[in-house]
């Protein structure tokens, strides 16, 4: 009797070990000191040197600051936050509010916070918006840029028959790819003249646009390609594609003013460019790591000590 209570026992031990979290970083127990923080980043450079960034400006405020980088989507790192594995991460305000609200249609900068801040659930919270953001544009060559005097979607509109367009094969019918550019732009590119490519804007998508395989592309806006090969992001004043700045995401129980204070100071700072430069810092062979791209940024901007009061 004695030998099954104790197998029972055991079995029950795994059974609620097993139901306690969904988060595959297993939980965590909040602490009551909110100048403790686990800052969190996902699986990619971006999202790790801005994350540093955080963590650095943090501790010489006097936070005490783990890490615990690298750990997914969203689907994995939301529910981190929830649960406490981590009190803080950077995001980005459109896919963010997509995330919590897939319906949502408002694509300016300042109707995507606002709708964010009422769709987040309560025990989560965001931080001033920076104006850095990483978002999709149409890109062109600088010698496409020259040729036909563009500056914006609507300029490139005008040469539609001639546009051979690249990106992802869903950008065909998503709300914000060919559909939106028509709608917006009058942008109209035939079936024959996309090319899918299937590396999100890598370096296949950049390849094509260089070589001339395609006209434009859809490129993400703080690529170290934009530099690297002198493309040119037109402009996108009607919010074809929605905002996405870039905003702490920190768990509503740890979100002080200090918290505030230094990362609302830390996102004035970061800029598209900025955040291109640094994506650059860390691309290729010769790139540094996140970590010291993330500190000479600190340096440079002074986050390195104490912000005034």
């Amino acid at each position: 009797m004695n030998r099954a209570l104790t197998v029972l026992a055991a079995a029950l031990v795994l059974i609620t070990a097993g139901c306690g979290s969904s988060n595959p970083l297993g939980g965590g127990t909040i602490s009551g000191d909110l100048k403790s923080i686990i800052v969190g980043s996902a699986d990619f450079p971006e999202s790790k040197i801005i994350a540093e960034i955080y963590a650095q400006a943090l501790e010489a405020n006097g936070f005490t600051v783990s890490r615990q980088f690298g750990i997914g989507s969203r689907e994995t790192y939301i529910p981190a936050v929830k649960d406490h594995s981590i009190d803080l991460i950077p995001e980005y305000t459109g896919n963010l509010l997509q995330y919590f609200d897939p319906d949502a249609k408002v694509t300016a900068p300042d109707a995507v916070e606002l709708a964010l801040t009422r769709a987040l659930p309560g025990d989560l919270s965001i931080l001033t918006p920076s104006p850095a953001e990483d978002k999709d544009t149409v890109a062109v060559s600088q010698e496409t840029a020259r040729k036909w005097n563009l500056k914006s979607i609507a300029d490139l509109a005008k040469h539609s028959p001639e546009v051979k367009f690249g990106a992802p094969s869903e950008f065909l019918n998503r709300a914000e790819g060919l559909p939106g550019l028509k709608a917006d732009y009058g942008l109209d590119i035939a079936p024959n003249n996309f090319i899918a490519i299937s590396d999100g804007g890598g370096p296949a998508t950049v390849r094509a646009l260089v070589d001339g395989t395609v006209t434009a592309a859809n490129i993400f806006s703080t690529s170290p390609a934009i530099p690297q090969h002198n493309l040119v992001v037109l402009e996108d004043p009607k919010n074809n594609f929605p905002a996405a700045n870039v905003v702490p995401l920190v768990s509503s129980q740890k979100k002080s003013d200090l918290l505030k204070t230094v990362l609302d100071a830390v996102s004035a700072k970061l800029t598209t460019q900025g955040l291109i430069e640094l994506n650059t810092a860390v691309s290729g062979n010769t790139g540094v790591d996140p970590d010291e791209a993330a500190r000479n940024w600190v340096q440079d901007n002074g986050f390195d000590q104490p912000i005034s009061k």
